[in-house]
């Protein structure tokens, strides 16, 4: 989460070939606490470049529940959070980029839970193609 996203729209129109290291479930997703109290909103607004209305709608949903004391609004955090962190982050990279990967190669821990997504972007197709040779290696 060092790279701001401001250091990666400076390279908007380059023949710049990025690979980066989505920390999608070792950092971000923790980032993201269940009961959307985003404390460290400003490291997660400067990683994706979104303000922090639009994470808190993507990352969380509102729910009306019935109680004893009458409808009451809860809020949850969305299911498979750290696919949707990667899928937002591949969606931003588009903004810049012509050619990203669309499937970013997923890293796991041992107990085979995704911590990190690697992914390839580009202006230049050919330079995907091989990013895509090797993630599906």
């Amino acid at each position: 989460m060092q790279v701001k996203w401001d250091s990666i729209c400076q390279l908007k129109g380059t023949g710049t070939d990025l690979w980066i290291l989505i920390p999608t479930g070792v950092i971000i997703n923790r980032l993201l606490d269940r009961k959307c109290k985003l404390t460290h909103i400003e490291k997660l607004t400067s990683f994706f470049g979104k303000d922090e209305d639009f994470l808190k709608k993507y990352f969380y949903e509102t729910k009306q529940e019935n109680t004893l004391f009458g409808e009451m609004e809860i809020i949850e955090k969305v299911k498979n959070p750290i696919e949707k962190i990667a899928e937002l982050y591949i969606r931003q990279m588009h903004t810049i980029f012509d050619y990203v990967t669309e499937k970013p190669l997923v890293l796991y821990n041992t107990r085979n839970v995704p911590i990190f997504h690697f992914a390839c972007a580009s202006n230049n197709q050919n330079a995907i193609k091989i990013a895509h040779q090797i993630i599906n290696k």
